[in-house]
């Protein structure tokens, strides 16, 4: 586990998850509290976009995009021309792809004259990758301000080597005016009022580092970054053994909160969406 700087005693590279592929469908993307995080996480970026002009033709880069969720997602909006889909695992990346192939064909068969998932373009790679590329792609281009107009950060910093540095390069890489939607493991959560009655054994799906969200506000800040939403998950503590009535019932409980001082910094995971200043290199 970490400091608040990000510092962990597990080193080495940023965590792989080639080997888990299946195990994140089952136990996280595929679960009732999964489809909640990713609905309350996509939901904030949603209402940041909704006064951007129909015709924007704005970029999207998901960093360790994972199973591609909030990829097809941003894929199918209208809002954007094109979206980047980084994650260093090919298990993944070759699960996106299928997901896109799969998407086309149905596009096809009703005829739709302008697939919207056409706009990916999926690569195998992590941050550093992410960027060192698309700043190629946008200076063949004669761009002058790179970065894309959304970057997605979803419970990636707390599985990579050198979080704070990563974050640092990022947030110095994204363009003023752009939207950062930062998801990350946070320091203050919710603790069980109830006796283990046995040792929990190691999971594989444990993080390497955990945030403080009085850090990560102010790395933002230092940045020239204002922050616009902030959404708490799992704020909570629920007992594993329930039932999936009593799942529902605790993650509408959850919704009603999450938004709300002080309940938004003290998720499990805390969601938080910032904006970068257009004056931050005047």
């Amino acid at each position: 586990m970490a400091d608040d700087d990000g510092k962990s005693s597990r080193s080495g590279s940023d965590r792989n998850f080639d080997d888990l592929k299946n195990l994140f469908q089952e136990r996280i993307y595929g679960t009732i509290k999964g489809n909640y995080r990713f609905d309350m996480t996509l939901s904030d970026i949603d209402k940041e976009l909704e006064y951007s002009p129909k015709d924007s033709n704005l970029t999207a880069l998901d960093v360790g995009g994972g199973l591609g969720q909030v990829t097809m997602s941003l894929g199918r909006n209208q809002l954007f021309s094109k979206v980047y889909y980084y994650d260093i695992s090919s298990e993944m990346k070759c699960h996106v792809d299928q997901m896109i192939q799969k998407e086309r064909e149905n596009q096809t068969e009703r005829r739709e004259e302008h697939p919207r998932v056409s706009t990916i373009v999926t690569r195998v790679g992590g941050l550093r990758e992410a960027i060192a590329d698309i700043e190629q792609d946008q200076d063949e281009k004669n761009r002058t301000q790179f970065g894309p107009d959304l970057v997605c950060l979803h419970a990636v910093l707390e599985w990579l080597s050198n979080p704070m540095e990563d974050l640092k390069l990022l947030l110095d890489f994204m363009k003023p005016g752009s939207i950062l939607s930062l998801l990350y493991y946070n320091t203050i959560a919710p603790k069980s009022s109830k006796p283990r009655r046995k040792p929990r054994k190691p999971s594989k799906l444990k993080p390497y580092h955990e945030f403080n969200h009085v850090k990560i506000e102010a790395i933002l800040a230092e940045n020239g970054f204002e922050i616009t939403r902030r959404t708490g998950l799992r704020v909570r503590k629920f007992q594993r053994d329930g039932s999936e009535k009593e799942m529902n019932k605790y993650l509408e409980e959850e919704r009603k909160i999450a938004r709300v001082e002080p309940y938004c910094r003290q998720g499990r995971y805390n969601h938080i969406v910032a904006v970068k200043k257009t004056d931050t290199y005047e």
